[in-house]
């Protein structure tokens, strides 16, 4: 019997040694996972801190290039306003132009063809001539050219 009692003790110990043993080796590997959670939990605050910090960055990138944008929308309608006010005064010059020339060639014809012809007499019998002043202004009004016209008779 006593044989039989010191191996159940034996076989008793090497059960609680094994146990200990377990109990030891899933402490060292909890705190193995643990340490390594840790590890994890600052990886992912970092890669957080470091996509906000490009996310802002990026948006204010992002801010700039539209406030660019606006102004060379901007640049580009004005331009375009003033390129219109330009034609349509190159318009009006050249009607101008062509009107004063249609004139010069008949008072030419005039003077070549008539002996007793008065410059001073053809300009006050012409009541049917008027000199006309058209004046175009464009502005830009919340993105949209806006052209005003002033018309003026300065002679009749």
């Amino acid at each position: 019997m006593m044989l039989r009692s010191s191996k159940s003790l034996s076989t008793g110990w090497h059960i609680t040694s094994s146990v200990s043993y377990l109990t030891l080796k899933l402490r060292h590997t909890v705190q193995s996972l643990e340490i390594d959670l840790y590890s994890m939990r600052n990886l992912k605050a970092s890669l957080e801190n470091s996509l906000r910090e490009v996310k802002t960055c990026y948006a204010l990138k992002m801010e700039q290039l539209k406030r660019i944008l606006l102004y060379v929308e901007s640049e580009l309608a004005q331009t375009w306003a003033e390129g219109q006010c330009q034609a349509r005064e190159y318009e009006a010059l050249l009607n101008i132009k062509i009107k004063l020339e249609a004139e010069v060639t008949t008072y030419r014809h005039l003077l070549e063809e008539g002996e007793n012809f008065n410059l001073g007499d053809a300009l006050d019998s012409s009541n049917s001539m008027q000199t006309m002043q058209k004046t175009t202004t464009c502005q830009i009004v919340d993105g949209k050219t806006v052209c005003v016209t002033d018309t003026k008779v300065l002679r009749h």
